[in-house]
């Protein structure tokens, strides 16, 4: 038998072809092998929106600048990306309900249903918006109302009426109350063990500001 030339490469033996190394196995040499500070990093550019994101819509020709609240892609890669890129979708955005009618605050209230307790808890800044009605003379007619929530400093700002204008005295009451609606649940947030909201209290607000707008 002729004799293998001596440059010709030698085989391997076979164990070591059939062995892969664990850290490729399990994938660490890919995202989950970087280090947490990198990985939070590519977390704040793939979840972070450059707009507001809205839960619902009841007249998307109203919000053409708002983009979809559903969770970024890289939460459905595995369980550990999930955990690791879903409180900073919902703790980076802006996300707004319009809650003036039963339909609208329902739709909200269901999406509070389906992200859950542990993601609501990851909710930072929280805008609700609607028509309130207000009397007018003998007639009622309507005012666009939106507060900005703060759920980890516990502050709400209305934003200012288009044009400069003041508040109509109805909604201007009625804001206020829900201020003070607001700061209550805050302070009954402090003294419980978790005092991140979840769905129920978050929930409870949207409610205060669908009757604000009904009974303005």
């Amino acid at each position: 038998m002729a004799e293998l030339p001596s440059n010709t490469p030698s085989i391997p033996p076979l164990h070591t072809l059939q062995t892969t190394p664990e850290r490729t196995r399990t994938g660490q040499d890919g995202l989950l092998g970087l280090p947490p500070e990198i990985r939070d990093q590519i977390y704040e550019l793939t979840a972070a929106k450059d707009r507001n994101t809205i839960t619902m819509l009841s007249n998307h020709d109203c919000h053409k600048s708002e983009i979809s609240a559903s969770q970024p892609a890289l939460s459905r890669v595995n369980h550990q990306l999930r955990a690791e890129a879903l409180p900073t979708f919902y703790n980076t955005n802006l996300f707004l309900a319009e809650v003036s009618n039963r339909e609208d605050l329902a739709t909200a209230k269901r999406w509070l249903q389906a992200i859950g307790d542990l993601n609501v808890g990851c909710l930072r800044r929280v805008a609700l918006c609607g028509w309130a009605k207000v009397p007018f003379g003998h007639m009622v007619t309507q005012r666009w109302v939106k507060v900005f929530l703060d759920l980890k400093e516990g502050t709400m700002e209305v934003e200012p009426h288009r044009e400069g204008a003041e508040q109509h005295p109805h909604v201007a009451k009625a804001v206020d109350e829900l201020k003070t609606d607001f700061r209550e649940v805050v302070e009954a947030r402090q003294g419980l063990e978790c005092a991140y909201f979840d769905v129920e209290s978050v929930a409870s607000l949207m409610d205060a500001f669908h009757w604000m707008c009904m009974v303005c």
